[in-house]
């Protein structure tokens, strides 16, 4: 991610705004994407000092110095550093002291006898710790930053995906002073949820007129203490979020002019390196799905579109099932998890205390039909149309 002062950004009236790399620019910063890549597949096995050197060269009296230290940033942070050698530091310098005390004074300017005697000591240092003589003195600082050296960059970037990250990043850095975020969502409720929770972000939800879902965010503003850990936490959640389809997102955020507005949606041309969910956790979800939905049941199946407040949590049903006159009804499958899922499973469908929720139970699970409220099913390797049209008759309301 990017740092505070990194971040480039405009503010009219109440908005405020990245100012990303727009499409008119793209070509130009292309090709200075690939020039950065290029400098840091370059100096792969040379120091951290040597890069930034580098870097330094590259940027010259650039006057958008901000966005190639931008772009530069986010190779780093995939960068593997690590020092030449594999040592004890503090004891490696130490052993070149004390060695060295035994042959003192030591002096500026050495004579024969001198350079001799610096040979000695490099020699017993070199095969203590089993490196070349002349590599001693070079090594003595190796552990510090500037003396580490680039093993390896771990990144799948071309020029176009590190710009993309470039823009995200700048939308992720305006989080950082947020004090709250307010999110309206329709669909996609699964995915959302998720990264709200990996994110572990303090959240409230209310269901929206419009079917949807209102979710709002605290944010790290609005905390007394650990808010630039918890910033963090809030930029991690926005490419989750991009990953919905339909979603808008305001973002109370706190600037030195005061509180401003920052607003994205689902339009906004962003894209999100974090990996899509799976439509379905598991293949008897996906085949029950694609049989149900191979010819006119009646009833129109839907995949977790509904998400049921339990206050501190939330349930969202495996599926959801619409009648022509009105009726609705949800499903959920369980299926093969640990005691420890299944007990977390019961506690929320008791919260949720739904008349209108269907459970189908895999038989090889240790539990009953007294373990649960409601109709509940039994399957063994896939569900029967059969049973569950017969269920949302009687369950549907």
């Amino acid at each position: 991610m990017l740092t505070a002062d990194l971040l480039r950004y405009r503010i009219k009236d109440t908005e405020i705004a990245p100012r990303y790399i727009t499409r008119k620019q793209a070509k130009r910063y292309i090709g200075i994407c690939s020039r950065l890549i290029s400098l840091f597949q370059r100096h792969t096995g040379k120091t951290y000092g040597e890069l930034r050197k580098a870097l330094r060269e590259f940027e010259g009296k650039r006057t958008d110095f901000k966005i190639i230290r931008g772009l530069y940033k986010l190779l780093e942070e995939k960068a593997e550093f690590a020092p030449a050698y594999n040592l004890d530091f503090p004891a490696f310098r130490h052993c070149i002291f004390s060695t060295a005390q035994d042959y003192y004074p030591l002096v500026s300017r050495s004579d024969l006898i001198h350079k001799r005697q610096r040979e000695e000591i490099l020699n017993k240092i070199g095969e203590q710790f089993d490196i070349p003589d002349d590599e001693v003195d070079k090594w003595m600082y190796g552990d510090l930053q500037e003396n580490q050296i680039l093993t390896e960059l771990e990144t799948s970037y071309t020029p176009e995906s590190l710009l993309k990250r470039y823009n995200l990043a700048l939308a992720q850095g305006l989080l950082y002073g947020a004090n709250r975020l307010h999110i309206h969502l329709k669909g996609d409720y699964r995915v959302v949820f998720q990264y709200i929770k990996l994110s572990r972000l303090i959240h409230w939800i209310r269901p929206s007129q419009d079917d949807g879902m209102d979710i709002t965010l605290d944010g790290p503003a609005s905390l007394f203490q650990n808010s630039q850990r918890y910033g963090i936490r809030m930029a991690n959640f926005l490419p989750g979020l991009l990953l919905a389809q339909n979603w808008s997102m305001i973002a109370d955020i706190q600037t030195a002019d005061g509180l401003k507005y920052f607003r994205l949606d689902s339009n906004c041309g962003l894209t999100s390196h974090y990996t899509s969910i799976s439509a379905f956790d598991s293949s008897i979800e996906k085949q029950f799905f694609q049989k149900f939905s191979r010819k006119d049941r009646g009833w129109e199946i839907h995949r977790e579109d509904t998400v049921i407040n339990l206050g501190d949590a939330v349930f969202i049903p495996d599926f959801t099932f619409y009648h022509p006159d009105g009726r609705v009804a949800h499903l959920e499958i369980i299926g093969f998890w640990t005691p420890e899922y299944l007990e977390k499973k019961i506690d929320k469908i008791q919260k949720a205390d739904r008349s209108n929720l269907i459970l189908a139970i895999n038989k090889m699970l240790n539990c009953s039909r007294e373990d649960f409220k409601g109709e509940v099913l039994f399957y063994r390797t896939g569900l029967r149309i059969g049973e569950v049209l017969e269920a949302l008759e009687k369950k549907g309301c």
